[in-house]
């Protein structure tokens, strides 16, 4: 059963990967952009889910905290493609629940790893936990000031989509990278694209990049 589920979750994690490479690769808006998206979206989905059972049957706070994280990245991301007026839904306010919850959790259950001095592992997820709750806060600032339309609607979507591409290429890393120290392995991903994100974000909010391959207008400030 565990052995099945692992191979599940490793299949899923690269086809994900697969899918991650099409989507940045192909022109935004077009037929392989919106189809190698759905894959990634449905990969990712089963690769967070199953890393969730596999941190129930081997316990681990750390997987399940981890594994959260991920999806809420990537059901944000889809969110954020499917809902074209902007307005948050009960399910997308539901996410940013259990994300800020969550994020809650690792950051007190990293603090608690570095006074015990348990290791990298507790910086790690002091550092994801920090980063989700975040996230979730800032979704509900966001959501405040009105509808999240237009550009700012598709920066959200490729920023969050990178962010699960990150988490997923962390875990590959985490599994076949073992002979690098463990903050590299965890942190590196997140260092190197991270950048992109904000280049990437930024040619959007300057240009009229839109997921449909047409002209968006900007959303209101306020």
């Amino acid at each position: 059963m565990t052995e099945a589920l692992l191979f599940l979750h490793i299949l899923a994690g690269t086809i994900a990967l697969a899918a991650a490479g099409f989507a940045v690769g192909s022109v935004k808006g077009g037929a392989l952009h919106r189809r190698s998206g759905n894959v990634y979206t449905l990969a990712m989905l089963v690769t967070g889910a199953s890393a969730l059972v596999l941190a129930i049957v081997n316990p681990s706070v750390f997987l399940f905290a981890v594994g959260v994280f991920s999806l809420h990245l990537v059901f944000t991301g889809w969110r954020a493609a499917m809902m074209r007026d902007g307005r948050p839904r009960m399910a997308d306010h539901a996410g940013g629940g259990i994300m800020a919850l969550a994020g809650l959790g690792m950051i007190g259950w990293g603090v608690w790893g570095m006074i015990s001095d348990v290791g990298a592992e507790a910086i790690i997820i002091l550092v994801f936990g920090s980063i989700g709750l975040t996230l979730a806060l800032s979704d509900w600032r966001d959501w405040a000031l009105g509808p999240i339309t237009g550009k700012a609607r598709i920066v959200r979507h490729l920023g969050r989509m990178l962010g699960g591409t990150i988490a997923t290429i962390t875990a590959a890393g985490v599994v076949n990278l073992r002979f690098l120290p463990d903050l590299v392995v965890w942190l590196g991903p997140t260092v190197l694209i991270t950048p992109l994100i904000f280049w990437w974000s930024a040619r959007v909010m300057r240009g009229s990049v839109s997921l449909s391959g047409g002209t968006q207008t900007p959303r209101r400030s306020g």
